[in-house]
């Protein structure tokens, strides 16, 4: 009795899972083995709706609440161990020798200090802001909130988990940002974050291209252009993050290859790309820890080499802010 119980209790488990993650489970499907599979009904649908609230409530509760600070003297260093940051960390051991030596030879060779960039966007506050893009732009999407509501700016947040360019059947962003322009004509800013979901093969027709090959860069390349003609056509400013370094070399070689196609496109039309690279490496490579103005070292990416912690977030946040000049609407035109 009880093994059937038990049996019971997992099978139910099991297809509670499957129902909120079918979306994620049928695109896994599509990129690995090259089997298109969305099944489409109300109780999946429903299902994926739950998955998205969970989504959000995780996004809320995984972030970590730390002290506000200046992002104009950021210093990148060097990757350390997860047992030296629990040194660090520790009043009772915080001034180990051996950590002092190390982070204070890392300062004396090799600083990086945050630089401004001119190019600069003058906002009008009457408008809003869009956030397209991934899971990494949900966490930057709240600081961006914040820090936009606080002058006066409205926003609206799109982003959305796994999702990306490369897989339109899964989740089409060129047709979900028209239809947000459509529906709001007073959307004139555009913030994109997104990337590590893309570097699968693209299907075209019966066949998959490869990716990093010429003719999937082609096709990528169009999906990104798209994006920007829509946005131009709407009279939509746009805003690009350019995707830091992750852990895994293998999955940064092939970031590398979007964010060049990123950059390229972005600057062609006349756009803003933001660069994220010297805030958030060490010698172009990934770095889980900086030092901020106080001399402090803080955590900026979370364990899985991906995504942002709070602190993260809210840098990406501020290197957004300084391409803005906010419109002063009490001086007449």
């Amino acid at each position: 009795m009880k093994v059937a119980k038990f049996l019971f209790i997992l099978i139910t488990v099991f297809v509670l899972v499957v129902i909120v993650m079918n979306q994620s489970i049928s695109s896994y499907i599509e990129q690995r083995y090259h089997f298109s599979f969305y099944p489409q009904n109300t109780i999946l649908k429903e299902g994926s709706k739950l998955k998205t609230k969970l989504e959000q409530i995780h996004t809320v509760l995984s972030t970590e609440n730390t002290p506000k600070v200046a992002y104009a003297n950021y210093q990148v260093i060097k990757d350390i161990s997860e047992e030296d940051t629990n040194l660090s960390n520790n009043p009772e051991t915080k001034e180990q020798p051996q950590q002092e030596q190390n982070l204070s030879s890392f300062e004396e060779q090799n600083t990086t200090i945050l630089t401004d960039d001119d190019t600069k966007l003058i906002v009008d506050p009457s408008k809003e802001f869009l956030f397209m893009g991934d899971s990494l732009m949900q966490g930057v999407a709240m600081n961006l909130n914040k820090n936009l509501s606080n002058l006066g700016i409205k926003t609206e947040d799109l982003s959305k988990q796994n999702t990306g360019l490369s897989y339109k059947s899964y989740f089409n962003w060129a047709k979900t940002i028209e239809n947000a322009f459509l529906t709001n004509s007073n959307i004139k800013y555009l913030v994109v974050l997104l990337g590590p979901n893309d570097p699968w093969d693209i299907r075209k027709g019966k066949n998959y291209l490869r990716f990093g090959t010429p003719a999937w860069k082609e096709i990528y390349t169009a999906r990104v252009d798209e994006i920007i003609q829509i946005a131009q056509k709407y009279k939509v400013k746009i805003l690009w993050f350019e995707v830091p370094p992750v852990k895994k070399d293998s999955l940064n070689d092939k970031i590398q290859i979007l964010n060049e196609i990123y950059r390229q496109e972005v600057l062609k039309n006349k756009e803003i790309f933001i660069d994220t690279k010297s805030s958030f490496s060490f010698n172009d490579r990934y770095s889980t820890y900086i030092k901020n103005e106080n001399n402090k070292t803080i955590k900026v990416r979370t364990d899985d080499g991906i995504h942002f912690t709070m602190s993260g977030a809210k840098i990406m946040s501020k290197l957004l802010l300084k391409h803005l000049i906010i419109k002063d609407q009490n001086v007449s035109k």
